[in-house]
């Protein structure tokens, strides 16, 4: 591991993966988050995110593995993501999943579940972790995100049985279309998820209000 300090944070290399670590703060029950950022994003862009959660967790936010054509990373090979099948974005998240299960591992963490949070391309991961590996997912947060047209080819009913997904979109969104947030939210529905959904009047990113509402949806979760 080679690590080079950050705040609170270090950034690590683990298995090939650069990933931005931030240990707990405080003593508390070992929860862990796991940050998943978008185009053209890297391992530093969730913290905006990091400081409304939770001083006594774990955070792993991973750099995506393929070199964007801007700039940045991406999760999946395709130019654009809101065109690709479900199946490329559920081949990143066994690849994600496999890495992490190691990262766990390295830092002898012992947590029963993890609460994964993603923005934009990120979230469509997210999405995918929660699906993929329900028994494995505590909370989800999809932040300005889509689901390919072609997911529910994939889910099956009641995948989601109880599991708790914060969703939050802008209504003028020009760059993931409000239209995708709601689709993705009947569908999370209909696989069984319990939504809360936060929409408010700005572009590709959240409000203030959505904010504040993300920081209380997991600050009481266990």
């Amino acid at each position: 591991m080679n690590a080079t300090e950050s705040n609170d944070a270090q950034i690590l290399l683990l298995d090939n993966w650069i990933v931005r670590v931030r240990p707990p703060l405080a003593q508390g029950n070992n929860r862990v988050f796991l940050m998943l950022h978008g185009l053209t994003g890297d391992e530093n862009s969730m913290t905006v995110f990091t400081r409304n959660l939770p001083r006594d967790a774990w955070i792993f936010s991973p750099r995506a593995p393929n070199p964007a054509d801007e700039s940045g990373f991406k999760w999946i090979i395709s130019k654009n993501g809101m065109s690709a099948s479900f199946a490329e974005f559920q081949q990143a998240t066994f690849h994600l999943h496999e890495a992490f299960v190691g990262w766990m591992k390295t830092f002898h963490i012992n947590a029963q579940a993890v609460d994964v949070i993603g923005f934009s391309q990120g979230a469509v991961i997210s999405a995918s972790y929660a699906l993929l590996y329900p028994q494995e997912v505590n909370r989800t947060a999809f932040l300005s995100g889509f689901l390919p047209i072609d997911t529910p080819d994939f889910i099956l009913s009641g995948q989601l049985k109880s599991k708790q997904v914060f969703v939050a979109h802008g209504s003028q969104d020009k760059t993931v279309p409000l239209a995708k947030a709601q689709q993705t939210v009947a569908w999370l529905e209909q696989w069984g998820a319990e939504v809360t959904y936060c929409e408010a009047a700005v572009g590709h990113r959240l409000s203030a209000q959505c904010f504040k509402s993300f920081a209380d949806f997991f600050k009481n979760s266990e």
